[in-house]
């Protein structure tokens, strides 16, 4: 039997709005040990949600050096400020987030799978796909 862990953390991270101004908006971290490399990112406004799912070692790569080619990219910008950028096909967003709180984040991901140690339960997954 395959043991899950969950690790999930909400924060508040700075949506830089296309004019420049800055809103607030409620990020909710999710990691689950049986998809040990994914993070799952929840945005949420007052009358929307965007949910993203992109690699934990993205992230941690991205806590000191640009990390990112594709629809997410993440790079350390002052201080405790990491850049975080999300595109569309016809979008494209930027946002502010605390390197520590991310930091944070993905230490206790690390402490139930380190890195290099993880590994997908099969089993687990066909099971889901055939149900």
């Amino acid at each position: 039997m395959f043991n899950e862990t969950r690790i999930g953390t909400a924060t508040v991270v700075e949506f830089i709005r296309p004019d420049g101004t800055v809103e607030p908006m409620n990020v909710d971290l999710q990691y689950r040990s049986d998809d040990p490399h994914a993070v799952t990112m929840r945005f949420q406004t007052r009358d929307q949600e965007s949910t993203w799912v992109c690699g934990r070692e993205l992230l941690s790569d991205g806590l000191l050096s640009p990390a990112g080619i594709g629809d997410v990219r993440l790079r350390p910008d002052h201080g405790d400020v990491l850049v975080l950028e999300l595109f569309t096909e016809d979008s494209h967003a930027v946002f502010h987030l605390s390197a520590d709180e991310l930091g944070r984040f993905l230490d206790s991901t690390y402490a139930v799978v380190p890195a290099g140690r993880e590994a997908l339960d099969f089993e687990l997954l066909l099971k889901d796909l055939l149900a």
